[in-house]
């Protein structure tokens, strides 16, 4: 099918094109001096002091882990309105993910009252996602984290850009992830970066990456080591010269891409802030949005399905962010169902629906998908 909105689009140009053309002809494609570059202008950024790339958010998510010693026997609390990979990079240590509920209807972040309630003595680290670009409350996580001595793990795939209290999202907690997936802010087809101020951790990251190599291929091929230890068990996460490149021009573009961003979400929350059938979230939220996604939450009386679908037949993508990861049948073989109690995040989970959003649009799409949102909706309801 050939949309006439799309969910999300590449802000690419012939710039993007050029970069890795430039990348192909260096003939030199592995992790290496582009890498470097963009290394460096993120943390130069984000504002803080080391910037690890690596091959996908959930490559960051599952080094975070790693360098943070979390393993069997740990307890990381997440939310369960979330992607997948939050979760499952807990599991890949052998630790037990403890689902956390959302704060409400007006926000899809995690809820602190809940965070409180879920810590015991295996609880060693918090994986805050902030839900569509929109920071959680960083301030009151920290006071608990601080409390029970547990690490802050910042799974800001949707946040790159977003802001609290002057501090950008990913330079909140202990460590930061981000996805430079095809559909994100900053899109590099897949990629990462994983961010951290400790020294310590940063010299780890960087081994665990690239299988606990102590020299690079990079740095042999320069003649500046000539062979290599493993020091680590470590993986083969790196990003690649391409990517980077992407990257690089990208970073460049989002300040701008994020401010188109927040013009066409505030267009849409003007468009359907009094429209029967739905209500929007984060509507008077308190701090900075990245605006990585716009979701509704649809009535009880409407049968989300049918109003996606006439979406559709109007060309006109829509997508759900989350179905809860507590629900998917792998999850629902490894825990205990009757421990999870989550009524907000599974409402949710069955109510709603993200809108299109990205660079790309023009305040006519926008329009446009709220006018057919206001003809559909009357058709939809049970």
């Amino acid at each position: 099918m050939k949309w006439k909105v799309t969910l999300s689009d590449l802000n690419f140009d012939q710039r993007e094109q050029k970069a890795v053309e430039r990348v192909i002809k260096s003939r030199w494609l592995t992790m290496g001096e582009t890498v470097e570059r963009l290394e460096r202008d993120f943390s130069d950024f984000i504002g803080i002091k080391h910037a690890i790339a690596v091959s996908s958010g959930t490559a960051a998510l599952h080094l975070a882990m790693r360098v943070l010693e979390i393993e069997a026997g740990d307890e990381v609390i997440v939310p369960s309105l979330s992607f997948v990979a939050s979760s499952n990079a807990i599991l890949y240590v052998g630790a037990k993910p403890v689902f956390v509920d959302i704060t409400g209807w007006d926000d899809f972040n995690l809820s602190c009252e809940d965070l409180k309630k879920k810590i015991n003595p295996k609880t060693k680290a918090i994986v805050v996602v902030h839900y569509g670009g929109y920071v959680a409350d960083m301030e009151e996580i920290k006071r608990v984290a601080r409390k029970y001595k547990l690490f802050i793990i910042e799974d800001a795939a949707h946040a790159i850009g977003a802001k609290s209290n002057s501090k950008m999202a990913g330079n909140l907690g202990d460590i930061g992830c981000f996805s430079f997936f095809s559909n994100k802010n900053l899109a590099t087809g897949e990629g990462g970066m994983i961010v951290t101020q400790s020294d310590q951790h940063a010299k780890k990251l960087k081994l665990l990456r690239s299988h606990g190599m102590t020299s690079m291929t990079l740095s042999r091929h320069k003649g500046h080591a000539y062979s290599y230890d493993v020091v680590e068990l470590g993986y083969n996460y790196r990003m690649t010269e391409m990517a980077a490149a992407l990257g690089i021009l990208q970073l460049k573009k989002l300040p701008d891409a994020n401010e188109k961003r927040r013009i066409l979400t505030e267009l849409y929350m003007t468009k359907l802030k009094d429209v029967d059938g739905l209500s929007i979230p984060f509507r008077e939220y308190p701090r900075p949005s990245s605006y990585h996604l716009f979701p509704v939450l649809l009535n009880r009386i409407v049968n989300r399905e049918k109003f996606m679908e006439l979406l559709k037949k109007e060309r006109i993508q829509s997508s759900i962010h989350y179905p809860p990861i507590h629900t998917f049948s792998y999850y629902r073989r490894i825990i205990n169902r009757k421990e999870i109690q989550l009524p907000l995040t599974e409402y949710a989970g069955a109510h709603e629906v993200t809108l299109p959003l990205h660079p790309l649009l023009e305040k006519k799409d926008v329009i446009l998908v709220c006018d057919k949102i206001k003809e559909i909706l009357p058709l939809t309801l049970r």
